[in-house]
């Protein structure tokens, strides 16, 4: 077996470029066994070794920092080290699972669509980022057994709801320069109401009870495809909307107003 290699050799046979290596020499994880007056670097068999140890670290999603403190320790207590790097790939992994369930539900959504609104297609993703989150958020302010029916739904229906949703988002924000009381803007208020009934058996009492509520402001939590303008729009159709039902949310003691 050959003694010594060129960074170009050793960065062949080992199938790692030549800038990885030059990073490793930086990082004093793997030097070269020596460098000539010209600045030529060449390995020996024993740097495969070290390169070796290096990529299993690696597998195992050490990063090169934490790599370079155990090639410091003559020897490796790893029991609590592999415990701890077992949980964090298992993390990783319900991370990318969850992920790759976006992306599914994502592609779904958009299977019909070239084009989208990036604000609506942010808060799409966000929802279901946050699914978990905003469930528990909910139930601070309404029944929680509510809450568990909207959120219990079959994964068919709700990808058929994101995907309406998307659509309603999408077409109200083409029509924002309209009145309120358009009734093209109305139509898409009563699709959307539809779909606030579908999911919990009642619009309007569910409208009803989240007005009579102090709903603190988490826009940490809920990323809307709307700009400021555009919430006030809508909030505008929505009432305008719930008027033609007979519901009056200016009341102020949690009764409905019928005309």
């Amino acid at each position: 077996m050959k003694e010594s290699y060129s960074i170009g050799e050793f960065s062949k046979k080992t199938a790692t470029t030549i800038r990885t290596l030059h990073y490793y020499d930086e990082l004093g994880l793997l030097k070269p066994s020596y460098v000539t007056e010209k600045g030529r670097r060449f390995y020996t068999n024993h740097d495969f070794v070290i390169l070796q140890r290096i990529l299993t670290l690696k597998y195992l999603g050490y990063s090169l920092e934490q790599i370079k403190g155990f090639f410091q320790k003559e020897t490796w207590d790893l029991m609590d080290t592999l415990s701890f790097q077992r949980k964090e790939m298992i993390k990783k992994k319900e991370h990318i699972e969850n992920v790759i369930k976006a992306l599914d539900r994502a592609l779904h959504v958009l299977e019909d669509r070239k084009e989208i609104v990036p604000s609506v297609f942010i808060t799409l993703i966000n929802t279901i980022q946050m699914e978990h989150e905003q469930k528990e958020w909910l139930k601070g302010y309404i029944d929680e057994e509510l809450v568990e029916v909207i959120y219990d739904v079959p994964e068919s229906k709700q990808l058929e709801l994101e995907k309406k949703w998307v659509e309603i988002s999408t077409e109200l924000k083409k029509l924002n320069d309209l009145a309120p009381e358009d009734d093209r803007v109305q139509e898409l208020i009563g699709e959307m109401m539809a779909l606030v009934k579908e999911l919990t058996g009642d619009d309007l009492a569910f409208v009803q009870e989240i007005a009579d509520k102090e709903v603190e402001d988490e826009t940490w939590l809920f990323h809307s495809p709307f700009s400021s303008e555009e919430e006030d729009w809508i909030a505008s159709a929505l009432n305008a909307y719930l008027k033609r039902k007979g519901v009056n949310l200016s009341n102020g003691d949690g009764t409905k107003e019928y005309s």
